[in-house]
């Protein structure tokens, strides 16, 4: 490929992922915590309280998305209860909808800057480490691949901590390895070339680079503090297979590459160290009693091994799984000391990943992705070869109905990127039977929910939701069904479940497969019914005019939930009788 195909290829490619990134952030409503990570983000940022912020998770991301909001002149409420109190979500709500400009626009403004940012920092990163591992044919189509994952084009565009330890990790790597293969310098130890006396000006920048890297990842998210001594780690490795520094100069750099992460983590942190690392145990301490979870029908508090192995089968295109295999493939068939960069950050974060208890989303194995771009550059670049024999002719025919497929799926999905799912799941459409929670249903459908009861008539609506966004800012009418996971009150719209003149049921796909139920069973009795429509791929509008069943299964939750009177008039006892033929 010549470099003007590739920076063609490479351009094109990142102009399509602005466009698809802009498209979902205008369909999509707030997700379940991006009120709470702007809030507490924008609070920190003006005021320099981040308690908020440290409840979870570092304050530099939320920081960095807060600082397009400083163009307008909104409330940061620090003084109301809910933040002294540390009542995040309720507190996030505040903010949010009860501030001097619109939520849209707050939550639209942070998200547009927020991937921009990760946007251009992981392009660069990408095509930085793509070129000095290989050439700058792997760099233009590793770009590519990552321009065109449904995991960057939605995450990258929300307000939370999932991006910013994806590129801050990329990032540490990118410059360790750097500072690894830098030639050495001019003057060298009589008879022991390989190894560098002069301390190199360009070497000191990587490694400052990549110690400003490790200490913005673990800023932005409690995972990231095994970052340091993993890149020192891989140094010694490098060493090992390629000497190239006595083993105190390699402590000596080791050591300013730790310094400048704990400095920036610190300077990140408003120097309360303190409160970082007793944060940080907290946050452990919660990660290890677990959390509710559903993965293909099996429910779950403490995980199962095989919960991210496969999402990412799932939730990855196959046509950027087969060159990456092809790129790993590569890897193993010339092995050389500098893929050690490109495969052992992947492998042990996805092996950490395979551990934990607390599995609620693809979006926590993010760091692992751009290593996945990475290697399918290097296997595109080796499919594409010049001169090569009938395996890689092999392997482009099959790559060419999974391109195909790609676009295809991509254009189907459009804007709901979030709820994107492969071949092998079916489409979006099915993800809901193997996967939900943030992997499909974050909250993030009330916008297309509104839209598609307006254009019915925009009736009330029984509302199942799985998420944090007033369903009234837009336009929806409705009675809430409460979900057995609240973090904000939901109270409804003043709808009365006596008065509707048809008995819709709108049904988050969360709480249709009952995660945070008790009874996950709670709602499996719309599974054998067609949808009126979905909203989104995530949320089902069920109409049960007619259905005798569904109306008496309906009635039983209300009874449950001790809103006696609401059950007995969808019995059919109170006033309102519905008698429209059931979409069953």
């Amino acid at each position: 490929m010549s470099r003007r195909t590739g920076f063609a290829l490479m351009t094109g490619a990142l102009a399509l992922h602005l466009w698809m990134g802009f498209s979902f952030i205008r369909s999509a409503a707030p997700t379940y915590d991006e009120a709470v990570h702007l809030s507490s983000g924008y609070a920190c940022l003006v005021t320099g309280k981040c308690v908020m912020g440290l409840i979870g998770h570092p304050p530099f991301s939320e920081m960095l998305s807060a600082t397009a909001l400083l163009a307008y002149k909104i409330n940061n409420f620090c003084a109301h209860p809910y933040f002294a109190y540390f009542q995040p979500y309720h507190y996030g709500d505040l903010f949010l909808y009860q501030n001097t400009v619109s939520a849209g626009k707050i939550l639209n403004t942070a998200r547009a800057f927020t991937f921009l940012v990760w946007t251009a920092l992981s392009a660069f990163l990408i095509f930085f480490f793509a070129k000095r591992l290989a050439n700058f044919t792997t760099a233009c189509f590793s770009v590519a691949v990552f321009s065109f994952l449904p995991v960057f084009i939605s995450n990258n565009a929300l307000v939370t901590t999932d991006a910013a330890a994806s590129v801050f990790y990329l990032g540490a790597f990118t410059f360790g390895y750097a500072f690894s293969i830098f030639p050495p310098g001019k003057a060298a130890v009589k008879g022991v070339k390989h190894f560098e006396e002069p301390d190199d000006k360009r070497r000191y920048l990587y490694a400052g680079l990549a110690g400003v890297a490790a200490g913005l990842a673990m800023a932005s998210k409690f995972s990231m503090f095994v970052l340091p001594p993993l890149v020192i780690t891989m140094w010694i490795l490098h060493n090992l297979f390629e000497p190239k520094f006595r083993f105190s100069r390699l402590a000596w750099y080791s050591s300013v590459f730790a310094a400048i992460s704990v400095f920036t983590l610190a300077l990140a942190c408003r120097f309360d160290l303190g409160l970082y690392f007793e944060s940080l145990a907290g946050t452990l301490r919660r990660l290890d009693s677990g959390s509710s979870s559903f993965a293909m029908g099996t429910y779950s508090l403490k995980g199962v091994w095989w919960y991210f192995p496969m999402a990412l089968a799932l939730k990855t295109p196959l046509a950027a799984l087969l060159p990456a295999s092809a790129g790993l493939w590569a890897v193993f068939r010339r092995p050389r000391s500098a893929f050690l960069w490109l495969v052992l950050p992947a492998i042990f974060y996805f092996a950490a990943a395979l551990m934990t208890k607390t599995q609620i989303g693809f979006r926590h194995i993010m760091p692992v992705m751009p290593f996945l771009a990475l290697l399918a550059g290097l296997g595109l670049d080796f499919i594409f070869e010049k001169g090569g024999g009938r395996g890689r002719k092999i392997l482009k025919w099959l790559l060419a109905p999974f391109a195909v497929s790609w676009c295809c799926l991509l254009f189907i999905t459009h804007p709901f990127y979030l709820s994107y799912f492969n071949e092998l799941a079916g489409g979006p459409g099915n993800g809901w039977k193997y996967f939900v929670d943030s992997n499909y249903d974050w909250g993030q459908d009330l916008k297309p929910l509104g839209a598609g009861l307006k254009a019915i008539g925009n009736p009330p609506v029984i509302l199942s939701y799985f998420g944090t966004a007033k369903p009234e800012y837009y336009g929806i009418k409705y009675s809430p069904l409460k979900a057995g996971l609240s973090t904000v009150e939901i109270n409804g719209t003043g709808e009365e479940v006596c008065a509707l003149k048809r008995p819709l049921l709108a049904v988050s796909a969360t709480n249709l497969q009952g995660v945070y139920y008790p009874d996950h069973s709670v709602f499996y009795w719309l599974k054998k019914r067609k949808p009126l429509f979905t909203a989104g791929y995530s949320i089902f509008v069920y109409d049960l005019s007619g259905d005798k069943e569904g109306l008496e299964k309906l009635s039983g939750i209300f009874d449950s939930q001790g809103l006696n009177r609401e059950a007995e008039c969808l019995r059919g006892s109170g006033k309102q009788q519905w008698s429209v033929t059931s979409n069953r």
